[in-house]
């Protein structure tokens, strides 16, 4: 077996195992009851980790290039990936930093539109992301501030749950981290008002 086909051969291993825990988990996200806070809480996801969410297929060229540039440029390093790519992430547990990781991510995040539709892929993400110790999975974060995901839940918990998919909750008492978090809550709150004026109607797929 040459080289590429041992690529092949792993990849095809990577994407049969990546929609067998997608079934998996489109199941679970049944249980879920659709009220008005989740999709709000979608809405604030898509304005904190990728705001072209609904005009992609997958992956974001305009942020893949973007974050190239900053690279080359200015040596700066920045996030491109799309909620397809991070939900991968977390189903595979693959958290190497290398470029055949990142390629094989890209086309398994590409596959999802297949099988999922954009809201089930966000709310299975939010469903199963990590949000800090012991906060694994969005029940496990609401329970932090006494709430379920059938509750009503205000913009600022909405803000305060997505902004520890950057800043996870620390183990122990940590000023710096939790500082991080403030300013990432007051941030994703910025951007989720800018995003839901009258500017952006179809910013969140709602009018498409």
């Amino acid at each position: 077996m040459n080289i590429l086909q041992k690529i092949r051969y792993e990849f095809e291993i990577d994407k049969r195992n990546l929609k067998e825990q997608i079934l998996i988990e489109k199941n679970n996200i049944y249980y879920i009851k659709p009220t008005d806070s989740i999709e709000k809480m979608i809405c604030f996801l898509i304005s904190a980790e990728d705001h072209r969410f609904y005009y992609h297929f997958g992956f974001d060229i305009i942020a893949i290039l973007r974050a190239i540039r900053n690279k080359l440029i200015w040596n700066k390093s920045e996030g491109a990936s799309t909620i397809e790519q991070q939900l991968v992430r977390v189903l595979t547990n693959n958290y190497q930093r290398n470029l055949k990781r990142k390629i094989k991510e890209i086309i398994l995040a590409y596959s999802l539109k297949k099988i999922l539709s954009k809201r089930e892929i966000a709310l299975i993400y939010l469903n199963i992301a990590y949000y800090g110790t012991n906060l694994q999975g969005l029940n496990k974060v609401l329970s932090k501030f006494d709430l379920h995901s059938e509750n009503e839940i205000n913009d600022q918990i909405c803000a305060e749950v997505v902004a520890r998919l950057k800043y996870p909750e620390p183990s122990n008492y940590n000023i710096r981290k939790l500082d991080l978090i403030r300013k990432r809550t007051s941030h994703i709150k910025f951007l989720y008002n800018k995003h839901n004026s009258s500017k952006y109607l179809n910013y969140y797929g709602k009018y498409n």
